[in-house]
């Protein structure tokens, strides 16, 4: 029998925003639970001062220590199959890489995300939004080091792409990485499956970034921050019936081996519990 463990990754750092490892307690309580998969929690530190740039990346001695402890936590428990919950988008770095080496050419990569992920510090900051440029030997130069078992361009599929930035295009181009704009239509199940069956990926490890999400559907991400208009990156547009048939279409072609569920941000919540923390009662 598949060993598989649960891995909670509350990591906000990579994203630098708090709200991130209170989205990972919820996503531990809404995802459904299975007795036989051992539950894992890697440490994640919380700090009151500010984090600080490294090298042009937001804590970055911080992200790159809470990836190793991560990869130890895995390389205990040597699992068939992951389930990484977070955290910003980070977290999919040690699983990914490790079930990498556990695979080889058989695993494919599916990319549930309305961005890319393969910023470099040059262009940005936060290292979310570098965590498949560090898969791919890219990204942040400090990050992908640590990557043992790196992917290549053709093991990548984007699902709910939306509209790259000129920088991010720039970076897709030279990485050599096919994409689709999925501003009107998405990537179809018979489509994913073609290309499952095409490069004859018979694992695969799915990320999904909640930010794929239509924000007028679902309002739990960072595109629907209470007060907040102007973003500096597209929403995305996937409806909740769309990943749906994307994860059946994925199953039937392809034997899931790692599924990460990352950056939840429930803003009611969070503004909710700094609520109640001021209440002199609770003291």
């Amino acid at each position: 029998m598949d060993k598989t463990i649960r891995l909670r990754v509350p990591q906000w750092q990579g994203g630098n925003n708090p709200t991130y490892s209170l989205g990972e307690d919820l996503l531990s309580f809404l995802v459904p639970k299975n007795l036989e998969h051992n539950e894992v929690e890697v440490p994640i530190p919380e700090y009151e001062e500010p984090l600080v740039r490294e090298n042009g990346v937001t804590g970055q001695s911080i992200v790159a220590e809470n990836v190793q402890k991560t990869m130890e936590l895995i390389q205990e428990e040597l699992p068939d199959k992951i389930i990484t919950l977070g955290g910003d988008c980070l977290v999919s770095q040690a699983p990914f890489d490790y079930l990498h080496g556990k695979y080889g050419e058989e695993l494919g990569i599916i990319w549930i995300d309305a961005h890319p992920d393969i910023s470099t510090p040059d262009i940005f900051y936060n290292e979310h939004a570098m965590v498949l440029g560090n898969l791919l030997n890219d990204g942040d130069p400090v990050l992908a080091e640590k990557v043992q078992h790196p992917f290549k361009a053709k093991d990548v599929l984007y699902v709910g792409l939306q509209e790259p930035t000129a920088e991010e295009k720039v970076i897709l181009e030279r990485l050599g990485i096919e994409y689709q704009v999925q501003d009107q239509a998405r990537i179809t199940p018979e489509e994913i499956k073609a290309w499952l069956n095409q490069h004859q990926f018979t694992k695969v490890v799915v990320h999904f970034d909640l930010d794929v999400l239509d924000p007028n559907e679902f309002r739990m991400l960072y595109f629907a921050e209470p007060g907040v208009t102007d973003y500096s990156a597209e929403a995305g547009k996937m409806s909740l019936s769309e990943v749906k048939e994307t994860m059946q279409a994925i199953s039937e072609q392809s034997d899931v081996v790692g599924l990460t569920i990352a950056e939840l941000l429930p803003w009611d919540v969070q503004n909710l519990k700094n609520l109640l923390s001021d209440f002199d009662i609770f003291r």
